[in-house]
């Protein structure tokens, strides 16, 4: 088997398929022209390269994936960072690599070793992903009305097996600091987040940005301005290999089945991908709310009757508006039956097609 589930949730991808994968997955990265709203592209871009056979010189059988989310594990985007770390050292130690290479055919231990310094070094060249990176910037601070303003960004691979940026613009009053959510520093120049505001933000990070922003809002003194969610995933694949097809084992029914199904049917032996990017904003400068997310809609359409008057006095107390969007990046034979798919579910969505 090339892809089979190994434990929950995870999902272990063997070589040649899973470079295959990779290099689907970075070319779809480049075509879907992210922006700050999603996780750094060329970090990204730096661990897919890394992860894949061609920089580790079959040091690995493979990589793990999220049987659900179809990307990269945490054990897959960890990797490459912890060789990293190693190789620093390691590198210290080792021969120069024309020495390594030509003792090569002496035996295999010299052989691993070469292969092994060239991808340690190139490891060193290398932005990588990271999987939980939290950084607070210092916006405004307003001194005599004991006011600062921050951005908080977080970026991580979250538990539904989402890589996901999110980024909140905050505001705190110092006289209410009772559960103070960002330090500045003994001059009002540099702020570091608290493990109040940590714990908020990782407990919730998960939750679309409409939710995030409401529970933020019940901290004492905070007032936010917006809550952004940059989203990458889900993903679906086909890839043909000598014993089967590999594919995502666990994915989540959506508005694209009926296209995925349709073009697995018609192209059997054709290697396919299906990615998707998502943005989900809550903020006091949206000027429409609405769901351009054929996989999302507002949280409003799923209000219960016996919750909805809770929630209306909720917005009526934060005036803010949300926007989801999703944009595709799909195999030629996939674009007719994705933009159909988001036609049918009421969004206008950008489909790239995967050339």
């Amino acid at each position: 088997m090339s892809a089979n589930l190994v434990a929950l949730h995870t999902q272990h991808l063997l070589e040649p398929v899973s470079s295959t994968y990779l290099g689907l997955l970075s070319r779809c990265v480049r075509v879907a022209r992210l922006n700050k709203t999603f996780p750094e592209r060329r970090q990204l871009e730096g661990t897919l390269r890394a992860l894949h056979a061609d920089a580790h010189h079959g040091l690995y059988d493979g990589i793990y994936l999220d049987s659900r989310s179809g990307l990269p594990n945490m054990a897959s985007f960890t990797r490459p960072l912890a060789d990293k770390g190693v190789g620093e050292d390691a590198l210290v130690g080792y021969e120069d690599q024309a020495s390594l290479d030509a003792k090569r055919d002496q035996a295999e231990v010299f052989a691993r070793l070469a292969s092994k310094r060239r991808y340690y070094e190139l490891l060193q060249k290398s932005a990588l992903a990271p999987v939980d990176e939290h950084r607070v910037l210092l916006r405004r601070h307003e001194p005599a009305s004991s006011r600062a303003s921050f951005r908080v960004e977080l970026t991580k691979l979250d538990g539904s097996g989402a890589y996901l940026r999110v980024v909140i613009e905050l505001t705190q009053t110092a006289s209410v600091w009772s559960h103070k959510l960002v330090d500045l520093d003994t001059h009002g120049e540099v702020a570091s987040g608290t493990e109040a505001l940590r714990g908020m933000v990782y407990r919730f990070a998960s939750y679309d940005a409409e939710t995030l922003f409401i529970r933020l809002h019940e901290l004492e003194g905070v007032h936010v301005e917006r809550v952004q969610r940059g989203i990458l995933g889900p993903v679906r694949f086909a890839i043909p290999f000598e014993a089967g097809v590999a594919t995502v084992l666990e994915s989540k029914a959506d508005a694209t089945d009926e296209a995925w199904s349709a073009a697995r049917a018609a192209h059997a032996q054709d290697t396919l991908m299906l990615a998707s990017f998502a943005t989900d904003v809550a903020a006091l400068d949206v000027r429409e709310e609405k769901s351009n997310d054929p996989f999302h809609p507002l949280l409003s359409e799923g209000i219960r009757d016996v919750e909805r008057a809770r929630y209306v006095t909720l917005r009526e107390r934060h005036p803010f508006r949300v926007y989801k969007d999703r944009k595709f990046v799909v195999s030629p034979s996939l674009v007719d039956g994705v933009k159909r798919a988001c036609a049918s579910a009421g969004c206008k969505n950008l489909v790239y097609s995967l050339r």
